[in-house]
């Protein structure tokens, strides 16, 4: 797929994976939009790819809706890349047996809220600006 001149959002792209997706794209000519929590590294990467960043908590519609129309000022969006999440290993139960000792279940939650909620709200949203394409 061609995406010189088109606009890419990579979410999580502040750092790690998202921010080597962030070079790869914009090596190939997309202008990208670095959605992340992370500003001060955010802010650096989009200098220096030629992008932009926005504050994008993936569990808020409104920040995203804020990164798909900061794509669409770039040029056509034409692509995503869910970068954003997260995770950490907890036992499922305690080691007392006691059920306040089992594992966060707010914690748990929370990983699902981001990693998967998140995930098909930034997909479901920019794939709306995507289907105004031609």
């Amino acid at each position: 797929m061609d995406i010189n001149g088109a606009s890419a959002i990579v979410t999580g792209g502040a750092s790690g994976i998202g921010a080597a997706t962030a070079r790869q794209l914009a090596a190939r000519g997309a202008k990208v939009v670095i959605a992340d929590l992370q500003a001060d590294k955010g802010e650096a990467l989009a200098k220096e790819l030629g992008g932009a960043f926005v504050s994008v908590d993936v569990t808020d519609t409104a920040q995203i809706e804020a990164a798909v129309n900061k794509a669409t000022e770039l040029g056509p969006l034409r692509a995503l890349v869910n970068s954003a999440g997260i995770g950490w290993a907890q036992r499922t139960i305690g080691k007392d047996g006691e059920f306040a000792s089992a594992h966060n279940l707010d914690a748990y939650k929370k990983v699902l809220a981001i990693n998967l909620v998140g995930t098909f709200d930034c997909i479901r949203l920019a794939a709306t600006a995507m289907s105004r394409l031609e």
